[in-house]
């Protein structure tokens, strides 16, 4: 089942159960002829309308993928914003299909009017807060899940056969770098295995990941790989997806070096500015759609997804002759 299926699901069934109950609350205390009664159902349709305005604004604003300090206070906001607009539409449809059909009310219109309003406040939070808590735990279980096929797709058996290959030839020639591959091959796949349990690493860490992988790679492309790096400080602190910028420079790789009898060079940029991280991945080669589409960023761009919401961004380009790969991350700091 898909989660917008769910998600219409659970939305109507629950406002159509809440709209029963008060139906079922008012005649027990106070019955009023079918007609009416039936015109108090439309109490549900005002909390999908604007329960689904939330959403909309939860989505919009990537609201789920902030720390939960912003999470709560934006929740706060929301709540009797929600309370008020849902007031209005419970109102609107009580003064056209509910009211028409009673005689003089016993309490005051004020009266009706505030106690709605502070029901419906309660509706509203209780609302956000399973909404919020399914999607944060609906999320977790998923990214987990999308590790583990980021793992199973980037830690690639054609990876280790050519790594053990090329080690296998410098046993001989060369102990020491042999040596030196063993430490960076036993370094990527500790980081590989630590990183399955977590949703997030900093970028100092993924860097050092990523200079175990192009060492090994060094020694399989000798001099048709160089590397250019232009890294901005500020930025290692940042938390981002495990195997992220790992996943755009193997695609580097594999799609632009591997194909150029020359070689060439592989531009590696991060720069944190306003708030927003930029990831870049450059290397000479063509683009092609089975870039666009291939596993490894096809699930990078899930576990984006997943972690920042719309806000994040995944972009493939052709610029200046070279394949440009860019990661963009809201950073809550």
């Amino acid at each position: 089942m898909s989660n917008a299926r769910l998600y219409w699901i659970c939305q109507l069934s629950g406002w159509a159960v809440y709209a029963l109950l008060n139906m079922l609350l008012v005649n027990m205390y106070y019955p009023i002829p079918l007609r009416a009664s039936l015109g108090l159902l439309t109490y549900g349709l005002a909390g999908v309308l604007v329960t689904h305005g939330l959403r909309h604004w939860i989505q919009r604003t990537g609201l789920l993928g902030k720390n939960w300090q912003t999470i709560l206070w934006q929740a706060l906001v929301a709540i009797p914003i929600g309370a008020m607009l849902l007031t209005a539409l419970i109102m609107l449809f009580w003064r056209l299909l509910v009211a028409s059909q009673l005689g003089k009310m016993q309490i005051s219109m004020q009266s009706f009017v505030l106690g709605t309003f502070f029901n419906m406040h309660f509706m509203i939070a209780l609302w956000l807060a399973i909404y919020i808590t399914v999607h944060l735990i609906w999320s977790r279980f998923a990214s987990r899940e999308a590790q583990l096929q980021a793992l199973q797709a980037q830690i690639n058996p054609h990876f280790l056969f050519n790594s053990l290959n090329g080690l296998r030839g410098l046993i001989l020639e060369n102990p020491h770098a042999a040596q030196e591959m063993v430490t960076r091959l036993a370094q990527l796949l500790r980081y590989s295995l630590h990183q399955s349990r977590q949703s997030t690493v900093t970028l100092a860490d993924e860097l050092d990941a990523v200079r175990d992988y192009l060492a090994i790679e060094k020694i399989r492309f000798e001099d048709r790989l160089q590397i250019h790096w232009q890294l901005d400080a500020d930025a290692a602190s940042v938390p981002i997806p495990p195997m992220s910028l790992q996943t755009l420079v193997e695609n580097a790789l594999k799609h632009g070096i591997a194909n150029q009898p020359e070689g060439g060079t592989v531009h590696i940029r991060t720069q944190l500015q306003s708030n927003t991280l930029c990831m870049e991945v450059s290397s000479p080669g063509m683009l092609q759609i089975s870039e666009r589409n291939g596993t490894g960023l096809s699930n990078l761009q899930e576990r984006l997804k997943l972690l920042h919401g719309p806000l994040a961004r995944l972009r493939l380009e052709k610029k200046d002759g070279a394949v440009l790969a860019t990661i963009q991350l809201p950073c809550a700091l």
